[in-house]
């Protein structure tokens, strides 16, 4: 979730050598964890300013 607040998935595949679906797979089930739909509400549990879109 870390890298979801400030990283597109594409971003997060290639720093973990990924697929893009897996990454957003797991995003999906965290977001479900955390009832949480979007990356801004996952920057805001973080404390990070809901404007901060990812690179």
């Amino acid at each position: 979730m870390l890298l979801a607040a400030q990283h597109s998935s594409k971003q997060i595949a290639e720093r973990l050598g990924l697929g893009v679906k897996t990454v957003n797979n797991h995003l999906a089930r965290a977001y479900a964890k955390l009832g949480v739909t979007s990356r801004a509400e996952i920057r805001t549990l973080l404390g990070q300013p809901p404007s901060a879109r990812p690179r």
